[in-house]
C-alpha cells in the first residue's frame, strides 16, 4: 500500500510538470495552432454583434440524481475544429487520430481514476474527501496532458467541479442535517415511528419505509427523500435495536427505483421526451416496472441485513446528549410529520404546476404564427449554412424530401400545416444554434438565458422555446413572437421560490428547530448549539459529496461518454436485443461517469439514433424503461448518491460497496427482466 501511495504521488508530480506548458504536438498541429493564433479573431471585428451573443458553453450544472447530484460541464469537442474556430481559440493537441475524444485515452483515464480512488480509500484507508479530490486532480491532469492544457487550468476545472457540486447540494444537505438531528432530539421521528408501527406492525416497518421512499421520490429528488427519511430509520433502530441496514436499504430501494423510472423527475421525463413516449404512458409502465423491482429489492435488503448486520453509529459527537422522552412528552403526529410533508408538498406542487404549464407547449408554431409563407420558402432556397435559415434547412431533423417541402411556397391549408409541422420538428434540434450563423442577430433575453442553460438537461418544451425565440429574433417579419406567460405558467412561476428544494428544506428546518425548542424547553443559545453540532456533521457530508461530484465531473471531461457513444454507434438490434442494448449503454455510461441522469439522457439519445424510423414491435416506452433501469447499474464512488447513502447513514465505504451497490444492481436487473417480460406480454403498439 505504501508503494501505491508513492506511485500516486509521483504520478501527480509528473503530470503537473508535464502540464506546466503545452504538451508536445505533431508539427502540423503546432503549425496549425500558430496559424490560428495569427489570424484576427472573427468575432472581435464586430464587437457590437458579439456583445449580444451569449457563450454556448454551459457552466457546471448540478441536479439531483439517483445518487444525489449530477455535475456536468459542457466542453468544446477537441475533434470539432469548427467550434474552436468559432471561439477564436487554438485547437487542442491531438493524440493519434483525434485527441481525447477518440482513441484509448478516455478509457485509460477512467481506469486510472477507478484504481486511484479505490486504492486510496480501500487500500490506504485514506479519508474519502482527500482520496476523491486527489483522484479528481489526477484524472484532470491526465485530461490536460492529452488535450494540451496547462496544469493551472486543470486545477481550476477541479475547483469548478467541486464548487458546482457543492452549490447544488450544500444548502440541502445542511438543512437536512438540521432536520434530522432536531427530529431525533425532539422525539418527532420517534412519534412517527410509533404511529407507523401501530399501523403496520414492527415486522412490516421496512415495507413502510420502502413505500414512503417509493411514493415521495416521484415528485421529489432522491437525495431529498433520503435525507428526510433517514431520521425515521435511526429512530426505528433505537426502538428495535436491530435491522438498521435493512431500514436504510428499504428507503434507498423505494427512492431509487421511482427516481429513474417514473416522471416527473428529470431523468425519466427527458428520456420519455427524447424517445417520443407519452408522459402518462411513461408513468404507468414505469410504475409497473418499478413495483416488482422494489419488492425484490426489499427482499434483498432483508438478506443483506442478515449477512452483514450493521449497528447504527452516531453522526455527531453529541448526538445522544438528550435524554429519551416518554410517549406523553412526544410532539403530536401532525407536528412531527410537518418537517417531512412540508417540503414534499411544496416541491410536489411546483413540479405539478410546471408539468401542467409545459403541456401547453406555447412555443409550438401554429399556421397563424407564420406571417408570410412565400417569404418563408424564399429564405430557405440556397440558404448559406452559416445563416439562421441555413441552420434550419440543414437540420438533421429533416430528410431531403422534407427540405424540398420547406423550400417550396405553401399555398393550400394542408401545405401550410405541413410546413409548420416540419418547422416544429426543427425547433427540437439540439444543434440549431451556431454562433457564426447568428452573428449580428440581436438576441432577446429569452434566447440568451436559454443558451446559457445546461443544454444536455434541457426539456424539449424549453428547447423549442429557445429555438423559436432564436428564429423570432432572426426573422421578426416572418415569425410572430409567442406569448409564453399563460395563466398556468404564471402559477408555476409564482411557486418557483416555494418549490425550490433549498427554500423548502429551509422552512422544514425552521419548523423542526422550533419543535425541538418547544418540546425540550431549550433556550435560544442551547438550540443554537444543537444546530451547530448538526452542521458540523453535515459539513463533512457536503465536502465528501462535492468531492465525489468533482471526481465525476473530471471523468466526464475525459469524454468517456463520447467514446462509449462511438463504440455503440454502429450497433444494430431489434426485439429483445434492442432492450438489452439500451440497458447496456446506460449501464456502461453509469459506471463510467457516475450520473444516472446523464446516463439516461445520453443513452436515450443514442437509442433514438440507433432505432431511427424502424420502430420495434412493442411500444417505445419499454426502451425508455430499459434505459432507466440500466442507469442504476454499477453505482460506486463516482456517484454522489453513494456518498449520500454512506455518510447520511453512518456507514463505511466498504459497507456501502457491499450493500448500496449490489442493491442498485438488483433493482437494475429485475427492472430489465420485468421490462422484457412486459414487452412480450403487453407489447402495446406505439399509438397507445
Amino acid at each position: 500500500m505504501r508503494s501505491l501511495l508513492v506511485v500516486i504521488g509521483l504520478a501527480l508530480v509528473s503530470l503537473a510538470f508535464s502540464n506546466s506548458g503545452v504538451c508536445a504536438m505533431p508539427q502540423d498541429a503546432v503549425a496549425q495552432t500558430a496559424t490560428t493564433s495569427q489570424q484576427p479573431d472573427a468575432t472581435s471585428q464586430q464587437p457590437d454583434a458579439t456583445s449580444q451573443q451569449p457563450s454556448n458553453t454551459a457552466a457546471a450544472d448540478v441536479n439531483a440524481s439517483v445518487g444525489g447530484s449530477d455535475t456536468s460541464t459542457a466542453v468544446v469537442d477537441p475533434g470539432d475544429t469548427s467550434q474552436v474556430a468559432a471561439s477564436g481559440a487554438a485547437p487542442p493537441a491531438v493524440i493519434g487520430s483525434g485527441g481525447l475524444a477518440n482513441g484509448y485515452a478516455p478509457v485509460v483515464l477512467l481506469v486510472i481514476g477507478i484504481v486511484s480512488v479505490l486504492g486510496m480509500i480501500i487500500g490506504l484507508k485514506l479519508n474519502a474527501f482527500m482520496a476523491l479530490i486527489i483522484s479528481a486532480l489526477i484524472v484532470s491532469l491526465g485530461v490536460g496532458l492529452v488535450d494540451g492544457e496547462d496544469a493551472g487550468s486543470r486545477m481550476a476545472a477541479v475547483v469548478q467541479g467541486f464548487g458546482g457540486a457543492a452549490g447544488g447540494i450544500g444548502i440541502v444537505i445542511a438543512m437536512a442535517a438540521i432536520i434530522g438531528k432536531c427530529m431525533l432530539d425532539s422525539g418527532a421521528a420517534d412519534r412517527i415511528v410509533r404511529s407507523a408501527i401501530n399501523v403496520t406492525g414492527e415486522k412490516k416497518a421496512s415495507f413502510g419505509l420502502m413505500l414512503s421512499g417509493f411514493v415521495l421520490a416521484i415528485p421529489v429528488f432522491f437525495d431529498t427523500v433520503f435525507y428526510l427519511l433517514v431520521p425515521l430509520a435511526r429512530s426505528l433502530y433505537r426502538r428495535t435495536n436491530k435491522n438498521y441496514l435493512r431500514y436504510l436499504m428499504a428507503i434507498a430501494t423505494g427512492g431509487a427505483i421511482t427516481h429513474t423510472l417514473v416522471p416527473p423527475t428529470p431523468g425519466p421525463l427527458l428520456v420519455s421526451a427524447i424517445l417520443g413516449v407519452d408522459i402518462g404512458m411513461m408513468m404507468l409502465v414505469g410504475t409497473m416496472v418499478a413495483v416488482p423491482a422494489a419488492i425484490v429489492g426489499l427482499t434483498y435488503s432483508y438478506i443483506a441485513d442478515r449477512v452483514m448486520p450493521v449497528e447504527m453509529r452516531p453522526l455527531g459527537a453529541k448526538e445522544e446528549k438528550h435524554q429519551a422522552l416518554s410517549e406523553e412528552q412526544l410532539p403530536s403526529l401532525w407536528l412531527s410529520l410537518l418537517p417531512v410533508l412540508l417540503p414534499v408538498v411544496l416541491i410536489g406542487a411546483g413540479t405539478l404546476a410546471m408539468t401542467l404549464a409545459d403541456r401547453e407547449d406555447k412555443a409550438r408554431l401554429m399556421v397563424q404564427d407564420i406571417q408570410d409563407f412565400g417569404q418563408l420558402a424564399t429564405m430557405f432556397v440556397g440558404a448559406d449554412p452559416d445563416t439562421p435559415a441555413g441552420r434550419v434547412i440543414g437540420s438533421d431533423q429533416l430528410s431531403e424530401n422534407e427540405r424540398d417541402e420547406l423550400a417550396s411556397p405553401a399555398k393550400t391549408p394542408a401545405e401550410k400545416e405541413r410546413q409548420v409541422e416540419l418547422l416544429n420538428q426543427v425547433l427540437l434540434d439540439d444543434d440549431l444554434y451556431d454562433e457564426r450563423a447568428f452573428l449580428g442577430v440581436a438576441l432577446s433575453d429569452v434566447s440568451k438565458s436559454k443558451l446559457g442553460a445546461n443544454q444536455l438537461r434541457m426539456k424539449p418544451v424549453d428547447r423549442r422555446r429557445m429555438n423559436r425565440a432564436l428564429l423570432e429574433d432572426a426573422y421578426p417579419s416572418v415569425i410572430v413572437k409567442h406569448d409564453w406567460n399563460t395563466s398556468k405558467r404564471e402559477i408555476s412561476n409564482s411557486l418557483s421560490l416555494w418549490s425550490n428544494a433549498n427554500f423548502a428544506l429551509m422552512l422544514a428546518a425552521i419548523v423542526s428547530m422550533l419543535t425541538l425548542k418547544y418540546v425540550r424547553s431549550l433556550s435560544w443559545r442551547s438550540l443554537s448549539e444543537d444546530v451547530e453540532e448538526s452542521l458540523m456533521s453535515g459539513g463533512v457530508i457536503i465536502l465528501i459529496t462535492a468531492a465525489g461530484g468533482a471526481f465525476g465531473a473530471m471523468l466526464q471531461d475525459t469524454h468517456i461518454s463520447n467514446t462509449i457513444k462511438d463504440y455503440f454507434s454502429d450497433a444494430g438490434a431489434s426485439g429483445v436485443s434492442l432492450l438489452l442494448l439500451g440497458w447496456g449503454i446506460a449501464a456502461v455510461l453509469k459506471v463510467a461517469q457516475g450520473s444516472s441522469t446523464v446516463a439516461m439522457i445520453v443513452g436515450a439519445g443514442m437509442m433514438s439514433a440507433i432505432i431511427g424510423d424502424a420502430k420495434p414491435d412493442y411500444n417505445m416506452v419499454y426502451v425508455a424503461t430499459a434505459v432507466g433501469t440500466g442507469s442504476l447499474m454499477g453505482s460506486w464512488m463516482n456517484d454522489s448518491g453513494f456518498w449520500v447513502f454512506t455518510k447520511m447513514g453512518g456507514l463505511t465505504e466498504g459497507e456501502s460497496l457491499r450493500s448500496w451497490t449490489p442493491l442498485l444492481m438488483v433493482l437494475s436487473l429485475v427492472g430489465l427482466a420485468v421490462t422484457i417480460a412486459l414487452s412480450q406480454v403487453m407489447p402495446m403498439n406505439a399509438s397507445l
